[in-house]
């Protein structure tokens, strides 16, 4: 049952990190340009992020080589954008998942997550904090595609992703210690990361809104 369970939450997380991807992308430079090409190599992607998080077998150097070579291969399809801008996007996006997934790493061990929930807890929160980071860089960039919304908004929305990682983090200590709770645990990540994906696009909504009230 808990293989079976990896292995369907690995088919959501990995489309999930897509998301989070196209997200990134469509910050910095709009919308995409939707081809059959395009659709293609996001396929390609997702099946080298399921391979990869399933097998655990591709060493880091490896893993990172992909990512950034799939990604820049994404952006060629779906973007019109320099050879240098898509090089420097594909590197920035990469090094700093990977970054913010070790800082979690070192926190999660420091607290004192052992080796059996630390993967989980770590992919959860990583996803959580890179979401939490598009909204933030997509508030504050000075190129915005769409209107200011309201600063009370804004906080309301950040603080969902915040308080998702505080109930996640004692979730997995809770599973740490009692295994019945690993399927729970599970679970919850995988619902509680779609509902914050789901909020960030109710905040792109809400921008778009805002730039058509103003236009109006």
């Amino acid at each position: 049952m808990t293989e079976y369970l990896t292995i369907i939450s690995e088919l959501f997380l990995s489309l999930l990190h897509l998301l989070i991807i196209r997200k990134y992308m469509n910050v910095f430079w709009g919308s995409e340009i939707r081809n059959l090409k395009g659709y293609i190599e996001w396929g390609v992607y997702y099946v080298f992020l399921l391979v990869s998080n399933i097998s655990s077998m591709l060493p880091p150097q490896l893993l990172l080589a992909g990512n950034v070579l799939l990604i820049f291969m994404i952006s060629s399809a779906t973007r019109k954008r320099s050879i240098k801008q898509r090089c420097i996007f594909s590197l920035l996006i990469c090094t700093v998942w990977m970054l913010v997934e070790v800082i979690v790493m070192m926190t999660l061990t420091f607290v004192g997550f052992d080796s059996r929930t630390l993967q989980d807890a770590g992919s959860f929160i990583s996803k959580i904090c890179m979401l939490l980071l598009s909204v933030i860089i997509s508030h504050c960039i000075k190129n915005k595609h769409y209107s200011e919304i309201p600063l009370l908004y804004f906080f309301s929305i950040l603080l969902i992703p915040v308080s998702s990682i505080y109930v996640m983090h004692h979730i997995f200590l809770i599973a740490a210690t009692h295994s019945e709770y690993m399927i729970f645990s599970a679970t919850a990540s995988f619902l509680l990361l779609v509902v914050n994906y789901i909020i960030f696009e109710v905040y792109d909504w809400i921008s778009r809104n805002a730039e058509l009230r103003e236009q109006n």
